[in-house]
């Protein structure tokens, strides 16, 4: 009875944490209420956000407690993090259990796959790590909280939340893939519960009827080992449907000096074979993270945004601020910009121009859009077009940008005629979407 508790208490935490995390995500309007801080300190929970903003600003933040917090319960318990807080895994989870009730059949054919999968997980978190460290940002964007609110901004705009369905399709088909093998907070979480004291064995008779392997939805159950896996969850399910009650939480124990010896020997042949796999991985992320470097393309990015390829390296593509603009000015790069800047947000002035409410500054977790106050503000710098402005070229009285200009950068130039204030301008795009002129502007804001 009170491992079923547990394990109702561990999917009601988690299913909040999803709840919550929605909530705080549709809330996201201006003015900006304090769901955008709920959501920034979600989403320092994650350790990789905190070494994003170390490698960005070359020091720790002054919320470094929380995540290093997570990261020592992670090396003590084990992935709980994973297993009761994430909101993407509860989504997941939910996946999960529905398709193990709704395609029983499929069940041993999809932890058999997942089972294969397990030993490259090490690998590609090798080759993270090394984008990451080389400059390919877009390794934040693949993170829980960046990733479901990327998807949800995109439901908000009436979208298709493509990464998602990717995920919940993988789900359905071969279990907790994502979890297991490609999420990188998952990945980083196993390697670190790897020396755990604490964790789910096989304490008593087992008669190994393999009801805890069929249980487990990562592959860590352990009924062969006689302790959970690295990448166990911490969600008491094998203890649950345990017929013996012999899964109970605890300290590990230790294995069999035979089976030391048969991982040792298994491990000195394989050395070969990780040392080429290794070699290879790395020269995959080099070449992946030049091709990244090269595809970045100046734009005009959000108020406070830091310089390219900063901006790029800094955002974690979550879509807050496109979410909050209340203009909706902001759009998400399309993928055929490049790896470099797919998904940050970007302005098209002749769309939507920006209205300098500096919502988005209050709701970026990363820092890609620094707190600068309206007079540091260079998104970019307004030029006119003479030939084709009306004004300029058929003596017309014209004056449309100036008056839309919310910070008075244009000026009559004594003629009648717009001229812009270099100084003063912000590249708020305002000028470019009034003109009157048919097709493209006849001023027009480029990126400084």
């Amino acid at each position: 009875m009170k491992n079923r508790v547990v394990s109702q208490v561990r999917l009601l935490v988690q299913s909040a944490s999803l709840l919550v995390f929605v909530y705080c995500f549709f809330a996201l309007a201006y003015p900006v209420g304090r769901e955008a801080s709920w959501l920034i300190w979600l989403s320092r929970l994650d350790p990789w956000l905190l070494v994003g903003q170390g490698r960005l600003a070359a020091t720790w933040p002054e919320w470094w407690w929380l995540p290093f917090g997570v990261a020592v319960v992670t090396l003590l318990l084990g992935r709980v993090f994973c297993g009761w807080l994430c909101p993407l895994g509860a989504l997941l989870t939910w996946t999960d259990t529905l398709s193990r009730r709704l395609l029983p059949e499929r069940l041993l054919r999809r932890q058999q796959t997942l089972q294969k999968f397990l030993p490259l997980r090490y690998y590609w978190l090798l080759f993270l790590v090394l984008s990451f460290f080389l400059g390919a940002n877009w390794v934040l964007f693949l993170t829980p909280y960046a990733l479901l609110s990327h998807e949800l901004m995109l439901l908000g705009e009436k979208s298709i939340p493509w990464v998602l369905g990717i995920i919940l399709v993988a789900t359905v088909l071969f279990a907790r893939l994502w979890c297991s093998v490609l999420c990188p907070t998952g990945v980083l979480f196993s390697l670190l519960s790897k020396g755990k004291q604490l964790r789910y064995q096989v304490s008593g008779a087992c008669s190994h009827c393999g009801a805890c392997a069929r249980a487990c939805s990562v592959g860590a159950s352990p009924e062969k080992t006689g302790n959970a896996g690295d990448g166990c969850m911490a969600c008491g399910e094998c203890q649950k449907v345990c017929p013996l009650q012999s899964i109970q939480w605890g300290g590990a124990a230790k294995n069999s000096s035979a089976e030391t010896g048969k991982q040792m020997q298994t491990g000195s042949q394989s050395s070969r074979r990780r040392f080429f796999t290794t070699t290879a991985v790395v020269a995959v992320a080099i070449l992946c993270w030049k091709q990244t470097a090269t595809a970045m393309k100046r734009v005009l990015r959000p108020p406070g945004a830091l310089a390219e390829p900063d901006f790029s390296a800094a955002c974690n593509r979550c879509g807050r601020c496109i979410q909050v603009c209340p203009g909706k000015a902001l759009a998400p790069m399309p993928v055929e910009e490049g790896l470099g800047s797919f998904a940050t947000p970007f302005l098209t002035p002749r769309k939507a121009r920006c209205d300098l409410c500096l919502a988005c500054q209050e709701v970026c977790p990363t820092g890609a859009i620094a707190a600068v106050p309206l007079e540091k503000v260079q998104m970019g710098q307004a030029v006119i077009d003479k030939p084709r402005c009306l004004a300029w070229s058929e003596n017309k009285l014209c004056f449309i940008c100036g008056e839309q200009c919310p910070v008075l950068a244009i000026v009559d130039d004594g003629g009648h005629r717009p001229k812009v204030l270099a100084e003063k301008c912000v590249g708020c795009g305002s000028c470019e979407n009034a003109c009157p002129v048919d097709g493209e502007a006849a001023i027009r804001v480029t990126p400084r």
